[in-house]
């Protein structure tokens, strides 16, 4: 995994976000919704097939997807007012690519690095630009928050 990549990763796993504040604004980062800040990742699944066949993140979403085209969504939450990480939500995001059909999936909840965040895998073939919405559902609220945002790969 590049360093790039393990940064961001770190980022989503432990920063809150007035840490993350130097790294997101290069990102657009955290994106406001409603009383949430979202941090967000995009990563090939082929860096996950790295890590050992035991490890936890090989099998989390029932596996690691084969394919050159396949990444994984990674998706952190934070209360906007607290600063305090977000644990008890339910996370959809949809996936578009303009001129093809869309892919919505749940993303499910995963602990990295002793963090709670939201993932899942989605095809991703060409290089963007996607359209990602990300719908969050907490415990007690009156409907979800919404947000989107725009992602094209990184050029190598």
């Amino acid at each position: 995994m590049n360093t790039s990549r393990r940064r961001l990763l770190l980022l989503l796993a432990f920063a809150p976000p007035a840490l993350g504040t130097a790294v997101a604004a290069e990102q657009r980062q955290p994106l406001r919704a409603g009383n949430l800040e979202v941090f967000y990742g995009v990563i090939p699944a082929e860096a996950i097939l790295g890590h050992a066949e035991d490890h936890a993140e090989r099998k989390m979403h029932e596996g690691v997807p084969r394919g050159a085209s396949q990444h994984h969504l990674i998706v952190s939450l934070f209360d906007a007012r607290t600063r305090e990480r977000v644990i008890d939500a339910t996370v959809r995001a949809r996936v578009t690519e303009p001129g093809l059909a869309s892919q919505r999936k749940s993303l499910e909840a995963m602990t990295i690095a002793g963090a709670m965040t939201w993932g899942n895998y989605f095809r991703m073939s060409g290089a963007g630009p996607y359209r990602i919405e990300i719908e969050i559902i907490r415990p007690g609220s009156t409907g979800p928050v919404k947000t989107a945002f725009e992602y094209s790969h990184p050029r190598r």
